[in-house]
């Protein structure tokens, strides 16, 4: 299994096109080899991105994008990015309701993308956020909503979104076996450990679970590594939007810490 970055954890770094250059020059020399991109600024064009890939050596596997941004006429856009940079995951991230109708009309939504996905030889994914995970009369609208999906769309789960969910990450891997080839690695420290963790995304989470560096905080990430490379996933994406030291010290500690677990960088 390799290790890359998810590259929104250096989001304030990449807002131009020479912040984009430096950082991903930077990235390249702390040891990183792949990256998911997200939140790139939008005054960097496409080929902004493809030179810095280029110049700087990096492999860009996959993007992400609010599923928000797939709307409004711009799945040619999110398309022909990713064909130009060769990057042949296209993952939506989506907070799914407990309401039929909602899935309903959303499935019909995510099943056309896929298709246009497919056709152009690229994967889709759907990256499900916390309030996905939280099971209702033992069933999750994860659950629900890939009822009506089409087979080829995977999951790209959040290891962080599935701990605050109280979902063990081990099963929810084995239960998804076939489904899952990418993952987001993202750590936290627990603040209060009386605070129940459904309850606390009534307001803000990362005050008392802020994020840290992949090892150093309160994750099994042991036995996630090993049920990963169990059951197929060929890609982790170190994971971290909040610091409380430099953000690319933050992520040198994670790939430190994932390749002594075995990982490739």
């Amino acid at each position: 299994m390799k290790v890359g970055l998810q590259i929104s954890s250096l989001r304030e770094h990449i807002q131009t096109p020479q912040d984009v250059h430096e950082t991903f020059k930077k990235v390249k020399s702390t040891g990183y080899n792949y990256v998911q991109i997200q939140f790139i600024g939008n005054n960097v064009s496409a080929n902004d991105v493809k030179k810095s890939l280029d110049e700087s050596g990096l492999i860009c596997v996959g993007t992400q994008d609010d599923i928000g941004a797939f709307q409004h006429h711009t799945i040619d856009k999110i398309i022909g990015r990713n064909l130009l940079w060769q990057a042949k995951y296209v993952c939506a991230a989506i907070a799914v309701p407990q309401n039929s109708e909602w899935i309903r009309q959303w499935a019909e939504v995510l099943n056309s993308l896929s298709k246009q996905i497919r056709d152009c030889g690229l994967i889709f994914e759907i990256h499900p956020l916390f309030p996905s995970l939280v099971p209702i009369k033992n069933i999750t609208p994860l659950d629900m909503l890939l009822e009506r999906l089409d087979d080829d769309i995977l999951i790209q789960p959040d290891f962080f979104h599935i701990f605050m969910s109280e979902t063990d990450p081990v099963s929810f891997v084995e239960k998804y076996h076939g489904k899952i080839f990418e993952a987001h690695f993202k750590d936290c420290k627990i603040i209060d450990g009386g605070l129940d963790m459904i309850p606390s995304h009534n307001f803000d989470v990362l005050k008392y679970f802020p994020l840290t560096p992949i090892g150093q905080g309160v994750i099994p990430w042991k036995k996630i590594v090993e049920s990963c490379k169990n059951h197929g996933v060929e890609y982790c994406w170190a994971e971290q939007e909040e610091w409380e030291k430099d953000a690319f010290e933050c992520m040198k500690e994670s790939l430190d810490y994932l390749t002594a677990l075995g990982l490739v960088a």
